[in-house]
């Protein structure tokens, strides 16, 4: 759980263009390979609740077993947040460093599997910036970031969920290939949306012609045959696939494993049914985490292991509508007891497991409480490789390296900024959190207000004593207007420079003592 410790210390392109190495960074070992250029795999869950893993939540009813054993092996962050509370923000800031709301084509909003593109086509990227350097770069998984499907038309999708002109032999442009990756295997978006379809470089791997329905009861096209209990072990199996394949290699790769579970619908196999007391989701867990072991037990087996940065980590907390009464009833908190789930505002729908360990690199059994982002990723890659990125590009990124490598350094955020599913933003800075939405910031936060209670009745903003009250029960925006109105102005800030810009923003005007 939050300490008073951790909060102490807490408060201590648009142009594509090359990133530029930094001179003095790019030694070479006697292999010929650059000394800090490990392999790198991401490895991000879908919908996986902070304290689902028993590493930060002793009281998880879910064996997490390879996960505790990663955590380990590197440095846990005890306070790691999503780029968003949703997966779709999430995915776009690990793609470029940027926060969702930046982005005009989804403003922060997830999109469904026929949506077009929404990655900007001049954007760097991560995976562009780790070609530049050398890198080979593969993508196995869920996409969600949208891509332009071939249409019979030359129009787009006709339908959000069952279009009638897809091209099923056509060409899809603008998807993983154009965003840097050389290799992609996967699904354009959740199980739970149409078209459920694998994806095999540019191309369907078969038509989705069959009439299928999400575990909603939604009807949507399908591939004749797809199953989704099988995308999971298929997604791991490509990946360890793919390591093995590298074995002996002198090029470093970046590969993104980019998991779709827990994700609903929860379709553990039948070999996992019944390996917890908290039903499908617990299951489905612990096959996701024994499915990470055979990934690190790919990179020992294969020699790879010492030289792998790998990085675990959640695109947003865990989703309400997955039965979080009967689990909390029983004892197993998936926010591990911090408010709020998927697409909420509140800490429970962003802050996430965050692991991260390099052999080579990082002293293993470290612990840390300081405040961290998904996005951070892109601007950490970069300081690791030497390289400086584009003034214009990943404005919201910071470099961890200083954590990693376990250098003296002032925090890293000086504040962080928040994401919920309807755009709504929070700032927590120091012992504060602004909160700039009367509730939890999702789509439809109306409909779930407690009986009796009006939205009108609610304060137009939340601010929290972070400090005293870390689980947000009581608003005491009215108590600090002062405290109110500076957060107000520094986020305001943010969303028009973004917060590398700003990193050294003077924040002695937000007082730190009540």
């Amino acid at each position: 759980m939050m300490t008073r410790r951790s909060f102490l210390r807490s408060m201590g392109l648009f142009s594509m263009g090359l990133a530029v190495p930094r001179v003095g960074r790019s030694e070479v070992s006697g292999d010929g390979r650059t000394a800090r250029r490990p392999n790198i795999v991401f490895i991000l869950a879908d919908d996986m609740g902070w304290g689902d893993v028993r590493v930060l939540n002793p009281a998880s009813h879910i064996p997490t077993i390879h996960l505790d054993r990663l955590a380990r092996s590197g440095i846990t962050f005890t306070d790691a947040h999503a780029g968003s509370a949703a997966c779709t923000p999430t995915r776009y800031g690990l793609m470029t460093g940027r926060h969702g709301f930046r982005n005009a084509a989804s403003q922060g909003r997830v999109v469904l599997g026929f949506a077009r593109a929404i990655l900007e086509p001049k954007r760097l990227t991560l995976p562009m910036l780790l070609k530049q350097q050398g890198y080979e770069t593969a993508c196995f998984g869920k996409w969600n970031l949208g891509m332009d499907m071939p249409t019979t038309d030359g129009k787009p999708p006709n339908h959000r969920w069952k279009p009638t002109n897809i091209n099923w032999d056509g060409v899809i442009r603008n998807g993983p290939l154009e965003a840097g990756f050389d290799r992609f295997y996967g699904m354009p978006g959740s199980l739970d949306m149409s078209p459920f379809v694998w994806i095999d470089q540019n191309r369907f791997v078969a038509p989705a012609v069959e009439t299928r329905k999400n575990w909603k009861g939604v009807e949507g096209l399908g591939t004749p045959g797809f199953r989704f209990e099988k995308a999971l072990p298929e997604v791991a199996r490509r990946t360890v696939d793919y390591i093995e394949q590298h074995q002996g290699k002198s090029v470093p790769f970046f590969l993104y494993m980019a998991l779709p579970a827990p994700h609903a619908p929860l379709v553990p196999l039948s070999s996992y049914r019944g390996r917890t007391d908290i039903g499908p989701y617990g299951d489905y867990c612990v096959e996701l985490d024994e499915l990470v072991g055979q990934v690190l037990d790919a990179l020992k087996r294969t020699g790879q292991a010492e030289d792998t940065l790998i990085c675990f980590t959640s695109d947003n907390g865990f989703w309400r509508v997955l039965g979080v009464e009967a689990m909390e009833a029983k004892g197993h908190l998936p926010s591990g007891g911090f408010r709020g789930y998927k697409a909420e505002i509140h800490e429970g729908g962003h802050r996430v497991p965050f692991f991260v360990s390099w052999p080579k690199g990082i002293e293993a059994g470290r612990i840390t409480d300081e405040p961290v982002s998904i996005l951070d990723w892109m601007a950490t890659v970069a300081d690791l490789l030497g390289v400086d990125l584009p003034e214009q590009a990943a404005e919201d990124s910071l470099s961890l390296l200083p954590i990693l490598e376990n250098r003296p350094h002032s925090p890293i955020h000086p504040f962080m900024v928040h994401h919920s599913n309807n755009g709504s933003l929070a700032i927590r800075l120091g012992r504060w959190k602004f909160v700039d939405c009367p509730w939890d910031g999702n789509f439809d936060w109306q409909k779930r207000l407690p009986k009796g209670l009006q939205s009108k009745q609610l304060p137009p903003v939340q601010l929290y004593d972070m400090l005293e009250d870390p689980h947000e029960t009581t608003n005491v925006y009215d108590r600090y207007p002062t405290v109110v109105k500076a957060l107000q102005a520094i986020l305001a800030r943010c969303r028009r420079e973004g917060l590398r810009a700003l990193r050294g923003v003077d924040v002695s005007m937000v007082p730190q003592t009540r």
